[in-house]
């Protein structure tokens, strides 16, 4: 038996052995894969002989090479083809090609996702051009095509490729771009892959690479792709999703809800470069009015040292008749607590929750909008470049007080310490006149910088007051004080210095409408239009005139151009900025209300929460009955959500909680739950008239109906269905502080 045992190990053992010597013999076998793979074949030499390889199989065959110490044996040959037979077998390569789909998505069951933060990089232009490029990785060469170019980034297919991967760093080069005078120039440019798929035969790629890396390379894209900017080559696709992507942006950003601060923090004067606000937003100031209706920024700690820059609660509340603030840290927990148990005992007090967002700008990202505006006004562009390149820190402030009531304080807070935390840090300049956001202004007729004596009729007061400026329809003055008046009433103008120079016309009851109001720092600026139906034709001529006789001389009020042009730059960096969730309510083809689309950013990372939004589908309903009776104001309200075991999100809003106890016993729920939110919501109504104020936008979307047609149709009424815009912001780590 022993003997039995022997011979058998014997004959192992020789077997072995003659195996071994086999696979380490040389091999004269050509390894030939073309037309046997999806994948591009390239001639690769090795072991004396030149084979043809595709990527995944010459990556094999280095490793196999590498463990025969560089000697291709029958052992290489074998391994390597019992490898990609496994590969292939195990391979579920699916099709990942999509059929088309519309620009826009009117699905209750598919959010349209907008991405702000992308739009500045989707200012190039994308050209649809098909060329010929060489990828290089390592040692492997790829063959590509271009599907389309832009300055900093490529579309491209190939051959079924097996070892790109996202993130991989590539060179990339033109041989049909290559000129004698610059051979060099698009040759080995560095890419990144951005994203790969692919299907059964052929990969589909995006490279893109950095602005900065070779200035001369981006010149000379530049220079091409404005040179091939027609619509023979325009992806128009990718023209219309981002013009679409504006229309969102500028709904959104004429709409908000917080003021804008653009802040340098290395100066002790003159610190604040910019200050936006929307009537919407002014609305969140309210708290910090004084008796006589101005605004005390002084209770905000908006001029914070670098090292002393944190989010922070304001709580605001009213002492002898002024508003005082008491200023904590937002990442304080045990003092947020007692901040939010010390307001739920307070009649009048407001939570504003300021946010603070380092930031640099690059003010070459915005030369449309600086070129543009230097042809009206060079030194206002060059001082807004300067200001820009000086901005280090955006401030938001957002009024969250509707979210944080009605919680289950666990103690009373001692409001000893709390009341000695007022701002520390008092204003070291005057805040500046807000700019409105208004991207497009249209004016109907020239306005000049006119100094003439009027007398109105305010409230039954007469008013004399000289103008600011006057146009052929209109006219704009300031008075001292805060008047309270309401846009759209009529009111009767006398014209007391042009009055003395005719008698032909009379001039002393011309009727206008008050077209725009706004108080700030101590005065009323009014707009006023002329109501030109009920003036006779002779008073209509007579300001035709007046103004026409008078041009060459006049001083044209051109504050249209930096306004639309600032708004343009700061609302795309704030598109960059944002940290909060944008999102927007619709009617689908059914004419059911539906959450239509949710804006990502890095910052926000919306894009993860697919299935909150599916659930957030249930509450449009709820919410847009709360905005049915608003026209001119937002709803304010918590939205509070979890994941549940299942994987489901459960969502409640503080429209539902009839009681303290329910709301706390869902808080607790979510707070034991791996992922959980608390938002504090925004919901403010718009009109469906709201496309019609974008005009340049609709020019250019209309340049583009005779290349699709339904596109655009679809597009608009998209836009159309629009009723209202909301936002949140997460405020989990402010309410959890409650029940920690």
């Amino acid at each position: 038996m022993a003997d039995t045992s022997e011979s058998k190990y014997r004959n192992e053992s020789f077997l072995r052995q003659h195996e071994h010597q086999r696979l380490n013999k040389p091999c004269n076998r050509i390894i030939d894969l073309r037309g046997k793979v999806a994948g591009e074949c390239q001639a690769y030499t090795f072991g004396g002989l030149t084979h043809y390889l595709d990527d995944r199989a010459y990556l094999l065959a280095k490793q196999l090479l590498d463990r025969f110490n560089g000697r291709y044996t029958v052992g290489v040959n074998e391994a390597l083809f019992k490898a990609l037979k496994i590969l292939t077998t195990e391979s579920t390569v699916t099709n990942t090609k999509q059929e088309a789909k519309p620009i826009l998505i009117r699905d209750q069951a598919d959010v349209q996702f907008i991405s702000f933060d992308q739009l500045l990089l989707r200012k190039e232009p994308r050209i649809q051009y098909a060329t010929a490029i060489d990828l290089h990785m390592a040692d492997v060469l790829y063959h590509a095509t271009t599907i389309d170019i832009t300055s900093s980034a490529i579309r491209i297919t190939l051959k079924r490729a097996f070892t790109l991967e996202e993130g991989d760093k590539v060179s990339v080069s033109f041989p049909e771009f290559i000129t004698d005078s610059q051979p060099k120039l698009l040759s080995k440019i560095h890419y990144t892959l951005l994203k790969v798929e692919h299907d059964q035969r052929r990969t589909y790629a995006i490279l893109v690479r950095g602005h900065d890396d070779n200035k001369h390379v981006t010149a000379w894209f530049d220079r091409w792709t404005q040179t091939h900017n027609t619509l023979e080559h325009l992806d128009v696709d990718n023209e219309l999703f981002n013009l679409a992507s504006h229309y969102y942006l500028r709904f959104y950003s004429t709409n908000l809800n917080s003021p804008l601060f653009w802040l340098n923090d290395n100066q002790e004067h003159d610190s604040i470069k910019a200050f936006n606000l929307t009537p919407v937003a002014e609305t969140t100031l309210n708290s910090l009015r004084m008796a006589d209706n101005n605004i005390d920024f002084s209770l905000l700690p908006i001029q914070q040292k670098p090292e002393q820059q944190h989010d922070y609660l304001v709580i605001i509340y009213q002492q002898d008749g002024k508003p005082q603030s008491i200023v904590i840290a937002r990442d304080k927990p045990k003092l947020v607590a007692s901040a939010l148990a010390w307001v739920s005992q307070q009649k009048q007090c407001h939570i504003l929750l300021m946010q603070t967002h380092s930031i640099h700008i690059y003010p070459e990202d915005f030369d449309k909008e600086i070129i543009h505006l230097a042809e009206t006004d060079n030194k206002y562009a060059q001082a807004l470049t300067q200001r820009l390149s000086a901005i280090s820190r955006l401030v938001t402030l957002t009024d969250i007080t509707a979210s944080c009531q009605h919680l289950a304080h666990k103690k009373i807070a001692d409001s000893t310490a709390l009341l000695t935390m007022s701002n520390k840090h008092a204003l070291s300049e005057e805040i500046p006149r807000p700019t409105p956001l208004r991207h497009h202004i249209e004016r109907e007729s020239q306005r000049f910088f006119i100094k003439t004596h009027i007398t109105l009729n305010l409230n039954g007061e007469i008013i004399s007051v000289i103008t600011t400026d006057v146009s052929e329809t209109g006219l704009s003055l300031n008075l001292p004080g805060h008047i309270d008046i309401r846009e759209g009433t009529l009111v009767k103008v006398n014209f007391v210095r042009w009055q003395k120079q005719t008698n032909k016309v009379k001039l002393n009851t011309v009727p206008f409408f008050i077209k725009s109001v706004h108080f700030w720092d101590g005065s009323t600026f009014l707009g006023l239009e002329r109501n030109i139906p009920a003036c006779a034709n002779s008073i209509n001529t007579f300001f035709v005139t007046a103004i026409e006789r008078d041009k060459e001389q006049l001083v044209e009020d051109i504050s249209d151009v930096p306004i639309s042009q600032e708004t343009r730059i700061f609302s795309s960096l704030l598109g960059q900025q944002l940290s909060s969730i944008p999102f927007f309510l619709g009617i689908d083809k059914d004419n059911t209300r539906i959450l239509q689309a949710i804006t990502t950013s890095q910052n926000n990372h919306a894009k993860e929460l697919v299935g909150l939004w599916q659930g957030m589908q249930d509450l449009v309903v709820l919410m847009s009955e709360e905005i049915a009776e608003i026209s001119d104001s937002s709803a304010q309200f918590g939205l509070y959500c979890y994941s549940d075991s299942s994987g489901k999100w459960r969502l409640r809003t503080d429209l539902t909680f009839s009681t303290v106890a329910q709301k706390s016993l869902f808080i607790n729920q979510a707070l034991a739950s791996e992922q959980y939110y608390f938002f504090h919501c925004s919901l403010t109504p718009i009109k469906s008239s709201l496309i019609d104020q974008e005009k340049d936008l609709n020019s250019q979307l209309s340049l583009l109906r005779s290349h699709s047609p339904h596109k655009v149709k679809q597009i608009r009424e998209t836009l159309r269905s629009l009723f209202a815009i909301g936002e949140l912001t997460d405020i989990s780590d402010i309410i959890s502080t409650v029940y920690s």
